[in-house]
């Protein structure tokens, strides 16, 4: 079961936005996704009741760090923490989770407190064998100052995958109060926003969490109409006409058809054939 938690030890952070964004993007691209939420507060509940019926489903699950942190027989399932996780209830989202991210803010007080959570993350054996990934995502930093600079120049000093950083934008606040995230609003609304993303829905597709696109599709095999097709169809009659097969093996799996129907049904074919499709004399 791919899982991915928000942590960190500091409250308002952007866990919540992350956790969000994240489910909702793992439900368009139609994966069957959970919403965990592990807080007191229950904001993943909130949002999901806020959710259009429209939009794309994302299941909800309420759990409890001091017992059950994953439910069973779910696929995709995006965690909230709540702030504060150390000790036993840490050890136990890593031992359930295949990737962390550490949300950061731009203040000091946000990387000393993710210091201290990487540094008993990193000695957890599940992230020491590569089994859970980590890494850090910069929280409404302004690119306009210093501050993405200063925090990803921190977490390489700490040995914290550093991925992107989110600006601070309406557009997530419109999106939390209508149970949307940025992937479900209009390109033209969130491009800036969607192209912040980029480098973390890399990591997560290298991760296994999302498909890789798909490669593009091979061309077409090509084969040449039967002389008998084009005699018998004026409005084709030309010279290199050609027509398209899906491969040599279906074209081989073809039935045989007769030259006289084949002759009769292109007549017949002609006569329904738009002007605009036909070669200019």
């Amino acid at each position: 079961m791919p899982t991915v938690a928000l942590v960190s030890r500091k409250g308002g952070c952007g866990k919540s936005t992350l956790a969000t964004n994240i489910a909702a993007h793992f439900a368009r691209g139609g994966l069957p996704v959970t919403l965990g939420d592990l807080d007191h507060q229950q904001s993943m509940r909130v949002w999901l009741k806020r959710r259009p019926s429209a939009a794309p489903a994302i299941a909800g699950w309420v759990g409890d760090v001091a017992g059950n942190v994953r439910p069973l027989g779910v696929s995709h399932l995006v965690l909230d923490t709540p702030g504060g996780l150390h000790g036993l209830a840490l050890a136990k989202v890593a031992m359930v989770a295949d990737a962390i991210l550490i949300p950061v803010s731009g203040s000091v007080f946000d990387r000393e407190a993710a210091s201290d959570c990487w540094a008993e993350l990193r000695a957890h054996p599940r992230v020491v064998s590569g089994r859970c990934q980590v890494a850090a995502i910069g929280m409404r930093l302004d690119r306009r100052t210093q501050a993405e600079e200063i925090a990803s120049d921190w977490a390489a000093s700490i040995g914290l995958t550093w991925l992107c950083s989110l600006r601070s934008s309406q557009v997530y606040v419109r999106a939390v109060e209508n149970g949307l995230s940025i992937f479900d609003m209009p390109p033209s609304v969130t491009t800036i926003d969607r192209e912040q993303w980029d480098p973390l829905i890399a990591w997560l597709t290298t991760q296994g969490f999302v498909q890789a696109a798909p490669e593009p599709a091979r061309a077409p095999t090509v084969a040449t109409v039967s002389p008998l097709v084009a005699a018998g169809n004026d409005a084709f009659a030309a010279p290199a006409l050609q027509v398209v097969a899906t491969s040599p093996a279906l074209a081989a799996r073809t039935p045989h058809v007769p030259p006289e129907v084949v002759a009769a049904e292109a007549r017949g074919f002609a006569r329904f054939v738009p002007r605009f499709l036909r070669p200019k004399s």
